[in-house]
């Protein structure tokens, strides 16, 4: 009972905040899916944009905005939903165990018949209910707008790409978690997670104009999540292995280690 009152209680306690990401997730993805119409309409002049810049727009994604796929690729998916869900896990994460600390919350559920590693694993399992609930709103969004904006995507696809999207977020968001349980301190989880992010995303992005940068795009979440082009292959199993695999990497790594250092109090 009491371990299920970790996570149960953890969600609870940041219901507000969850619903209030929800509803920025939903309302970016509406608002830039919603362009499409207007800009299926300028193909050519988009065309021609992409032809006297071609390395710019590959790295920013701009190199297909014909189609829906490529649009929604370029904007929710591959710009504003990512960053926007990465914020609110890293967020999400910080205050799973770092926060708490700080604020002398984790010591008083630390004083029950409760294991640290529990502690931690059942903050990492509502940090991933978060991140889903994130996911699927943009699911929803976009399923529910397509047939008046003519997106032409199938439900499964859409499906791939906001499962895709979620678990950039999860991977940074798992970080701060993690980082929040080595340190203790809400800054460094913070801290850390940013900048592994913005180098993330910058890797994935901008290595694509340097040949000799481009492993850079190997290490970012960015690149398995978003390579596999999601909105038209669907779901690639061995991408997806890898960024569930990251989170629960650092969250074992970090659990082992906030197991055996003092909590702030």
């Amino acid at each position: 009972m009491l371990v299920r009152d970790i996570f149960g209680k953890f969600l609870m306690d940041s219901r507000r905040g969850i619903l209030g990401w929800m509803i920025g997730v939903a309302a970016v993805t509406a608002l830039y899916s919603s362009f499409w119409p207007s800009m299926e309409g300028t193909s050519e002049a988009m065309g021609a944009f992409v032809e006297q810049m071609p390395q710019l727009a590959q790295a920013m994604g701009w190199d297909d905005l014909s189609t829906a796929e490529g649009y929604l690729n370029a904007t929710v998916f591959g710009l504003l939903t990512p960053i926007l869900v990465s914020i609110a896990a890293i967020v999400f994460g910080t205050r799973a165990v770092a926060g708490e600390e700080e604020e002398g919350a984790l010591e008083l559920v630390l004083t029950h018949p409760v294991s640290r590693y529990r502690v931690v694993v059942q903050r990492f399992l509502a940090l991933a209910v978060f991140v889903a609930l994130l996911g699927a709103t943009i699911w929803v969004v976009l399923v529910a707008l397509g047939p008046a904006l003519e997106l032409g995507v199938a439900a499964a696809e859409l499906a791939a790409a906001a499962l895709a999207t979620a678990l950039i977020g999860f991977c940074y968001g798992a970080l701060a978690l993690s980082v929040g349980a080595v340190t203790g301190r809400r800054a460094h989880a913070i801290g850390v997670a940013a900048v592994f992010a913005v180098v993330g995303y910058l890797g994935n992005t901008f290595a694509l104009q340097q040949e000799e940068l481009e492993w850079m795009r190997f290490l970012s979440p960015f690149y398995y999540a978003l390579d596999p082009e999601p909105l038209v292959n669907g779901v690639d199993a061995g991408y997806t292995a890898v960024l569930v695999a990251i989170p629960l990497v650092l969250v074992a790594l970090g659990t082992a280690w906030f197991a055996r250092r003092d909590v702030l109090v």
